[in-house]
């Protein structure tokens, strides 16, 4: 996932730090799946990605976790392209990261080229409808969260 990053906003309102998310307050103009950049206090850096932004905060999803981030001495840097992958044919079968580094052991393949990561979101009334039901013995799943073939 090298890319060229052009730094344009630095951020410091940090407010909470949970699970693989940042809250950033006054980040409103971040772009929604905009990649940025988590500068810890220590001078170690780590990837994240905008998942939503309100007039007040900004949600970033931390790609290499959060453990460790200070609130006090951590700044999120804003890069102006949304998160792309280097995507090839020898990709096929292989492990990868968040990140898109391979986790196989494997180099990494040469790219072919590069692909925004989101898409267009999948249209529920054009998917087909579930009907080969998976039971599972688990009252809890089988009655509230009904699996089917295909899900």
């Amino acid at each position: 996932m090298a890319e060229e990053r052009l730094s344009v906003r630095e951020y410091e309102n940090l407010r909470y730090v949970g699970g693989p998310l940042l809250i950033v307050e006054g980040a409103w103009e971040l772009p929604y799946y905009s990649q940025v950049e988590v500068l810890m206090s220590d001078g170690s850096r780590r990837t994240g990605q905008v998942l939503e932004v309100t007039d007040k905060y900004a949600v970033i999803q931390v790609l290499e976790g959060t453990l460790g981030i200070d609130l006090a001495g951590t700044k999120v840097r804003e890069w102006v392209d949304v998160v792309k992958l280097g995507v090839s044919r020898q990709m096929i079968g292989r492990i990868f990261d968040g990140k898109g580094e391979p986790r196989d052991g494997l180099p990494k393949p040469v790219p072919e080229k590069s692909l925004p990561i989101t898409g267009a979101p999948i249209n529920p009334v054009a998917r087909a409808r579930p009907s080969d039901f998976i039971q599972t013995g688990i009252s809890a799943l089988d009655g509230f969260n009904t699996l089917v073939r295909g899900q």
